[in-house]
């Protein structure tokens, strides 16, 4: 499962989740991968990881409520519940947390995290018949009232996280997006240990920042904007991907690799994060009063270790987690019900076993 932080500045009055009071009668399973052992990721020699978790949020018709109301200024403590009863299933709330409270009221616009700002949508792309995650921020007078999933685990060391996400133009934005938002999905440890996908809504909409923190005073950090590759841009759906790896980072979208790193790469155990905010200071920029800022969310991926280096022994089965045929469901690429050394050492008693009979006759 998945822990929980984050990222960089200091927060203040942070009740830890929000809560949905009754349970829905039969609750929903998650996605099983018992029959592997060991997760290989595509493009690189990376050691194999023991974790897989896969988040589908597109098949969720069932659990999908009406858009709760925007946050108003008397909500300005962040209490509120979660939108839905899939949020406190076992399969998304064991691995992660909607954040709740108040984050930097020193802040030029202070943040209020509240989880009616995490809600399922009905996708109108899909004709009714798929859904997604949406999470949502918005600039009231007095604070900006934002979102964060953060992620229960707290102990990961080395990751690969991938999620599928757009930011959705604003009706009352005549079709447009607010400028001064940001779009963080990250792995965070402390404000030097740091990898970031970050969307930036002041930026070009064709632009992404791929970045590792500042490691140290004297170690500086590495921050890099690419475009999305095939002409596309940030309002349409694209495949994130950050891999952080012992003494390397990898950003890939649409499974393109666009940028590798061995400055700065995190090296301390660590959460993975998504989060939508803006504070109104130089790096996101200020929100205009009452302009609101959503994403969308498909899905979200991840395979990584807990804190240890996974014991390749003979007979693990390992499965491998890009191009499959299914998203989110690892393919078999070495059992372990027959290893080499199995193998080996029944030839071995086969051999004992027929030079015996010979003896004996």
């Amino acid at each position: 499962m998945l822990g929980l932080t984050i990222v960089a500045l200091a927060f203040v009055d942070l009740r830890t989740e929000a809560s949905f009071a009754p349970e829905l009668p039969a609750p929903l399973a998650s996605r099983s991968d018992s029959n592997c052992d060991l997760y290989i990721v595509s493009g690189h020699d990376a050691d194999p990881f023991e974790n897989h978790r896969f988040w589908d949020f597109r098949d969720l018709g069932d659990y999908v409520t009406s858009e709760p109301p925007s946050i108003t200024p008397d909500q300005d403590e962040g209490m509120e519940n979660v939108t839905s009863h899939y949020f406190s299933q076992a399969a998304f709330s064991d691995a992660w947390k909607i954040r709740n409270g108040i984050r930097n009221p020193e802040s030029e616009v202070p943040m209020i995290y509240s989880a009616q700002n995490a809600y399922l949508s009905t996708d109108p792309d899909s004709g009714g018949t798929q859904t997604y995650l949406t999470l949502r921020t918005t600039r009231l007078q007095d604070f900006q009232s934002v979102v964060q999933l953060a992620s229960r685990d707290e102990n990961i060391l080395y990751a690969s996280m991938r999620a599928r996400m757009k930011i959705i133009p604003d009706d009352m934005d005549n079709g447009n997006v607010a400028t001064g938002a940001v779009l963080g999905f990250f792995t965070y440890a402390s404000d030097t240990q740091e990898s970031d996908i970050e969307i930036l809504t002041r930026d070009p909409m064709d632009t992404v920042s791929f970045a590792n923190q500042p490691a140290s005073p004297t170690t500086p950090g590495v921050s890099r904007k690419f475009q999305i590759p095939g002409g596309k841009n940030w309002t349409e759906w694209v495949d994130y991907r950050l891999d952080w790896l012992e003494g390397r980072s990898f950003w890939y979208m649409d499974d393109e690799l666009l940028f590798q790193t061995t400055n700065s790469t995190p090296t301390e155990p660590s959460q993975l994060m998504l989060n939508l905010w803006s504070n109104g200071q130089s790096f996101s920029g200020r929100m205009r009063l009452n302009r609101e800022v959503y994403v969308g969310v498909q899905w979200i991926e991840t395979v990584f270790n807990l804190g240890n280096v996974p014991d390749e022994t003979n007979g693990q089965t390992r499965c491998l987690v890009d191009s499959v045929a299914t998203k989110g469901v690892p393919e078999l690429i070495q059992s372990s019900e027959v290893s080499p050394l199995a193998v080996s050492t029944a030839v071995r008693a086969l051999g004992i076993a027929v030079l015996s009979f010979i003896i004996l006759t």
